[in-house]
């Protein structure tokens, strides 16, 4: 197969970004798309090589029937007038921080029936490799040819004059990244039309309320392996992952739960001893020893496979310290009402454990909170959804088209 010479790597049977782009659009919810995603879960869900990989396994569960039929429902017009139609070719740049996420990003584009061209992140994992490998195995079967020509998935550098041609041809642009990143993607000029979905620099957190839960071992248990579960993966780096916490209670059950939680992680912990190149418990030490010294932060409760720090604020500064693998920045509220002045907009996702769903509402609703844009209960944070920061990603990359 011939390659353009500034395309380093090229996984599906597409031949140029052109061609992709001028391709018929396969239309929504495609009998051979879903018959693919059929495919590729039941990939997922029984070979027994993807076993040791949880963020595989939970892609499986995505995909599978039910899921699929809630997402195509989803795709239905809310009038008999109206009809809604693909956008055209998105182009995705995908994060390294997850290795998944561009899975998810590239699955809803080709739900609404887009072509789409992949950028891969260029980090590289055993969890990576193998779901790549499955998806050129499924592309190479004759029934998925449709989706390979229409999707191309493809490494290539940052400076590559290929963003410049990508730009040109998106009719919609998934960007996931940092905010420099982003900004860098968008100097090129792209259609006037073009749609720009950004998945900039965002952190969150969790809001806690123990109640009488403090006198049951149990309920503890269940609620610091639900908030490790939202942790584990991906060493933290995601962005929904949970860096602070908020307490509502007291200083006691605090500590308690710092105990629990921290005995929690080591019983579940697969991830590597070591952080570049340091131990964990060094990384979270040196970052716990500069906040102190600033004034920002007490002793850690803990500090072994995980570090519960207490802090008196939460700004830039300390975001940008915060290395994952485990380390929680805890700040005491005496009342859910204070939370509100702890939402700016960097804040994706909030987890609550111990709260009210009315009560939460009810604080979300305040016009001068910026940020928060999931709210769900503590074990959810990963839990990937077409609606996703902010963006009703179906509607976005989808064109409503209404008769009257």
């Amino acid at each position: 197969m011939t390659q353009p010479t500034h395309i380093e790597y090229q996984l599906s049977a597409a031949q140029t970004p052109q061609q992709v782009s001028s391709m018929d659009l396969p239309g929504i919810g495609s009998p051979v798309v879903v018959r693919f995603l059929q495919a590729l879960s039941e990939r997922l869900l029984k070979s027994p090589e993807v076993k040791p990989f949880a963020e595989l396994i939970a892609l499986g569960f995505w995909l599978r029937d039910s899921k699929l039929s809630q997402w195509l429902n989803m795709l239905k017009p809310d009038n008999p007038k109206a009809i809604i139609k693909p956008v055209g070719c998105v182009v995705h740049y995908t994060p390294n921080n997850v290795d998944t996420m561009f899975m998810y990003s590239w699955i809803c584009a080709l739900l609404a029936g887009n072509n789409n061209i992949v950028r891969l992140g260029s980090s590289e994992s055993a969890a990576k490799s193998l779901l790549l490998n499955i998806l050129k195995a499924l592309f190479a079967e004759p029934e998925f040819h449709p989706i390979a020509a229409r999707n191309m998935l493809l490494y290539f550098a940052k400076s590559s004059p290929l963003n410049a041609e990508l730009a040109g041809l998106a009719d919609a642009r998934m960007l996931w990244g940092g905010d420099e990143s982003i900004n860098n993607i968008r100097q090129f000029v792209s259609k006037p039309r073009c749609r720009d979905i950004s998945f900039a620099d965002r952190y969150s957190v969790a809001v806690m309320h123990p109640g009488d839960t403090a006198q049951q071992p149990s309920a503890l248990e269940k609620a610091a392996q639900l908030l490790w579960q939202d942790t584990k993966a991906h060493h933290q780096l995601a962005c929904s992952s949970p860096r602070v916490i908020f307490w509502l209670g007291d200083q006691t059950s605090l500590t308690a739960f710092a105990g629990v939680l921290n005995a929690q992680a080591k019983h579940q912990d697969t991830a590597p001893e070591h952080l570049n190149g340091q131990s964990r418990t060094n990384e979270h030490l040196i970052t716990a020893q500069y906040l102190q010294m600033q004034g920002k932060a007490s002793a850690p409760l803990c500090n072994e496979r995980v570090c519960l720090l207490p802090v008196t604020q939460i700004d830039e500064d300390m975001l940008a310290q915060h290395g994952g693998d485990g380390l929680y920045f805890v700040k005491p509220l005496a009342s859910l009402d204070e939370l509100g002045a702890e939402l700016p907009a960097r804040v994706q996702t909030l987890t609550y454990w111990g709260i009210e769903q009315d009560a939460l509402l009810k604080l979300l609703m305040d016009p001068s909170i910026q940020g928060v844009d999931r709210c769900v209960s503590v074990g959810k944070a990963l839990t990937f959804a077409p609606d996703w920061d902010g963006y009703r990603l179906f509607t976005a990359l989808t064109r409503y088209v209404y008769l009257d």
